[in-house]
């Protein structure tokens, strides 16, 4: 009996052990795995948005993206999450309101106007947060530059419909849109 107690509290250490070792293991992955994960996600993400936006520009036009984006950006940004991993965009100009940047997202964009966009990992108590600039494209223009200019007066009238309160407009190629939020969550 002494012997069954004494494996079962071997065991039981061992199980523990192995616990609070993974734990540490967990909290010291290094940066670099967490900015090649992050840039992975960021990529497949883009991909499949930009593919998706760019389809249904084909279709219908520009102003049918506002639509698109307004009804699919979500869902297609969702595919690459999971229970520990949480993948949105964030701009201080937003369009959707779901956009708009929460604390941490707010310094990160107050931190890249200063000192430059810079793809970041911020370490919190629970999670790791890769932080990448969103940086304005030409063909972005098309629904985030200057009214008459880069927009048209059929994708404005779009827009205006379906986000009455944008601040998403008037950016130059280069400019630094918002940013990729990307959560991961560590094991405690």
């Amino acid at each position: 009996m002494r012997l069954l107690t004494l494996i079962g509290l071997v065991g039981l250490l061992g199980a523990c052990s192995a616990s609070k070792e993974e734990q540490q293991e967990t909290t010291q992955v290094p940066d670099s795995v967490y900015l090649y994960r992050g840039d992975k996600l960021v990529a497949q993400t883009f991909d499949t948005l930009r593919n998706s936006l760019l389809s249904a520009i084909a279709d219908k036009g520009f102003p049918h993206a506002i639509d698109f984006c307004n009804e699919q950006a979500y869902p297609l940004t969702a595919i690459y999450q999971n229970d520990s991993v949480s993948i949105r965009r964030a701009s201080a100009r937003f369009r959707n309101p779901n956009n708009r940047p929460d604390s941490l997202e707010m310094a990160a964009l107050a931190d890249f106007i200063v000192n430059g966009p810079s793809t970041k990992i911020i370490r919190t108590r629970d999670q790791v947060h890769y932080i990448k600039p969103i940086m304005m494209q030409a063909m972005c223009l098309n629904c985030h530059g200057v009214p008459d200019e880069n927009i048209k007066p059929e994708t404005l009238q779009a827009i205006r419909e379906r986000y009455p309160t944008d601040q998403a407009i008037n950016y130059a190629e280069g400019d630094l849109r918002g940013i990729w939020h990307i959560a991961f969550t560590l094991k405690r």
